[in-house]
């Protein structure tokens, strides 16, 4: 995959970093330039929190999880995943300042997805 599949994230205010990987968790694509350390590792526990919530979901007969969000002290987390029924199964997720453009991130991190299965289907 092409890293400037991230470059539309980067020019968001606040970016921090980002990842794509497949849903057992291999990086496909990481960015971690702004990040206070690597996101290896950050990256294979938000895709085992992910898969997680896929499983809790439809265990309530509400489906596969598609987004989450996580506030923390200095950041926000936004995860996505293409969809477990889509034709290639991908997490993202991007990491952002407290007064990061969160909303606009989310948007630009579903396009840089559909981007991603397009790519490897």
């Amino acid at each position: 995959m092409d890293e400037t599949i991230l470059d539309d994230l980067r020019g968001i205010t606040g970016y921090l970093g980002s990842a794509i990987s497949n849903y057992t968790g291999e990086l496909l694509i990481t960015d971690s330039a702004k990040v206070g350390g690597s996101l290896e590792e950050a990256s294979l526990t938000f895709n085992d929190a992910f898969r997680n919530l896929h499983a809790i979901g439809k265990k309530l007969n509400l489906g596969a999880a598609h987004a989450v969000e996580v506030e923390l002290e200095k950041a926000t987390v936004v995860m996505l995943c293409s969809g477990e029924d889509s034709r290639v199964h991908l997490h993202a997720f991007a990491i952002f300042k407290k007064d990061g453009s969160v909303a606009l991130a989310k948007m630009e991190l579903r396009k840089i997805l559909e981007k991603a299965v397009d790519s490897l289907a």
